[in-house]
């Protein structure tokens, strides 16, 4: 706690009262002349050019062989143990670009996805695929086989690594697949497995033979990454302000200009010889870049955990490795705040939670931190930011803001009925403009166009103000998304599915909030009339959806029978009505 606070003191006043908002009418890129008005600037240093920056993997490799870094933890699997060194990372990642370009001829801007839970071996994995100049595609875990063949065949993916403990999942959705040529296998350290025909182990790889000139070779697949915001490197997938999940193109400088704004607000606090637990997955953008990929290129240890999350073991952890930060999102803030079997663990070394992927309550988040004597500071973001877009200083934190934008950011407030820009305090569109904004979604210029400026703002989708601090505050969401425990679930996609079954004619699909999981999917669905209410019942529609999906997406806000989906003239399903419905109800 003695460094927070101590800077704290050091900084009594807050950097926005530099300049937090900028008047930038007329300026280069500035938006149309309606909204060109109360434009709000970020109040950190702004972060280098991008003609300076080196492609993703020498950037955050470029210590990793250093004397200070290479034998030093990089990595530890607080569930088996496991660890890697900056060293094991450094020749992991080479080893294995070396087997992907030369023996599995991996070509620049082809695709691989990655399906596995966290690992040791994620970030070289990851790393190996950006020095072939080629894309990645991380998935989730929890998606079922339909959802895997989904994305597999969207992204074009040539090669899958998965999981040995996700085989069954992953070999099905291969085999339905149009793509997918080759499968790696990340071994599970817990069993022996049998590998299928025409698979190959992770460590046949890692460990691939090479002449010394080879890996020489691999770097040099860079030469054609003349400009890296030109150069896909991660393609998550995300729903954007609305409909099915999309391939979000995120450049080699896209995710670079992101490290460095994140190193603007966390490097003077998160020293060098500091760790970090963050149990968030690394397939979610949030514990990709923030997590994983930041303490990968700073040199810090992270802890995290490749089971599902559990309270105790969390704070077992916390106790044992002593980390001074933890990322976490509301739910586990929530069970930190009001569980009892938090009070038999020693969490003292934690000098701050850094809290993101959903909104976070003032109420929470005053319990959580007043019980584990603890500062506790939000973060915004979304994949189309590569994530991160504002976020709170140590020394001058809000309760309740999800702080300020990070460097090199502008941001307005739009009223949504005439698009005009918003000054301090009144609600309306949140809008970005930034070096981490998206490149566009792949193969879909019409959702990009819908969301993405021809001069670079961004829509959010989320409803916000600005305080004359320039901190912002999330109110609501115009966007459909549904935010379970953190995780985007479109609603357009449970519609889809639901469509699919014999007895619904028509179905509509919202949030409804729930203080654990954040909010919770909700059907409102339509019987055809030759089905039988006695038998279609909502318990029947939960069951079959939950066969069908990963947990996040399951019908547990439940299922209301109506007689009609309220829609406009131009058919377009009015779920503001049903959200209202539903608020009445809960009220």
């Amino acid at each position: 706690m003695m460094l927070a606070s101590t800077l704290r003191r050091a900084f009594p006043k807050t950097r926005s009262q530099i300049t937090p908002i900028k008047q930038l009418s007329g300026a280069a890129g500035a938006p149309a002349d309606v909204c060109n008005l109360n434009i709000v600037s970020s109040p950190f240093p702004p972060i280098m050019e991008s003609t300076h920056y080196k492609p993703v993997p020498e950037f955050v490799s470029a210590d990793w062989e250093n004397a200070k870094w290479s034998n030093k933890v990089a990595i530890r699997d607080g569930n088996t143990g496991e660890t890697r060194t900056f060293s094991d990372y450094n020749t992991y990642m080479h080893n294995i670009a070396s087997a992907l370009r030369f023996e599995y001829l991996l070509q620049p801007n082809e695709t691989v996805a990655l399906l596995s839970p966290n690992n040791i071996d994620y970030l070289p994995i990851c790393l190996a695929v950006a020095m072939c100049g080629s894309k990645l595609t991380p998935l989730n875990p929890l998606c079922t086989e339909s959802e895997v063949t989904t994305i597999l065949d969207r992204s074009s993916s040539k090669i899958l690594f998965t999981h040995a403990k996700l085989l069954p999942v992953a070999l099905g959705a291969v085999a339905k697949s149009k793509t997918v040529k080759h499968i790696v296998v990340i071994p599970d350290v817990a069993k022996d497995t049998d590998l299928p025909s025409g698979s190959v182990d992770l460590q046949s790889l890692a460990g691939y033979k090479h002449a010394p000139n080879l890996t020489e070779s691999v770097n040099e697949v860079h030469d054609h990454v003349k400009d890296v915001n030109n150069h896909p490197w991660l393609l998550p997938y995300s729903s954007g302000t609305t409909g099915l999940p999309k391939g979000v193109c995120l450049s080699h400088g896209n995710m670079i200009a992101n490290l460095l704004q994140l190193d603007e607000v966390e490097g003077m606090v998160f020293q060098i010889d500091h760790k970090l637990i963050s149990p968030l997955p690394f397939f979610h953008i949030y514990g990709f870049l923030a997590s994983l990929l930041y303490c990968g290129w700073r040199g810090q240890e992270l802890i995290t955990t490749s089971d599902r999350f559990d309270l105790p073991h969390f704070c077992k952890l916390v106790e044992d490795h002593k980390p001074e930060r933890a990322h976490l999102v509301p739910p586990i803030i929530l069970g930190l705040a009001k569980h009892p079997i938090v009070d038999n663990y020693d969490l003292s070394s934690l000098d701050m939670i850094i809290s993101a992927a959903a909104p976070l309550g003032k109420e929470t988040e005053d319990a959580a931190k007043k019980r584990l004597d603890t500062e506790i500071k939000q973060a915004w973001g979304m994949s189309e930011l590569s994530p991160l877009g504002t976020m709170n200083p140590d020394y001058n934190i809000k309760t309740g803001s999800i702080g300020q934008l990070v460097s090199s950011t502008y941001g307005k407030i739009l009223d949504t009925e005439t698009g005009k820009s918003l000054g301090p305090g009144k609600q309306g569109e949140l809008v970005i403009k930034g070096p981490q904004v998206m490149m566009g979604y792949l193969n879909e210029p019409g959702k990009t166009v819908e969301c993405l400026s021809s001069d670079g703002w961004l829509r959010t989708g989320d409803m916000a103000y600005y305080d004359d601090d320039g901190y912002f505050y999330i109110t609501d969401r115009i966007k459909e998304l549904i935010k379970v425990r953190g995780f985007p679930v479109a609603p357009a996609e449970l519609e889809e599915l639901l469509l699919t079954n014999e007895h619904v004619q028509d179905v509509a699909v919202i949030q409804v909030p729930n203080e654990e999981a954040g909010e919770l999917p909700r059907a409102y669905v339509v019987l055809k009339p030759t089905s039988d209410a006695n038998e279609v019942t909502d318990q029947y529609l939960k069951d079959w959806v939950k066969e069908r999906v990963a947990p996040q997406k399951r019908l547990d806000g439940g299922v209301l029978f109506i007689d009609q989906v309220p829609k406009s003239a131009s058919g377009k399903i009015l779920r503001r009505i049903l959200r209202d419905e539903a608020k009445k109800e809960l009220e």
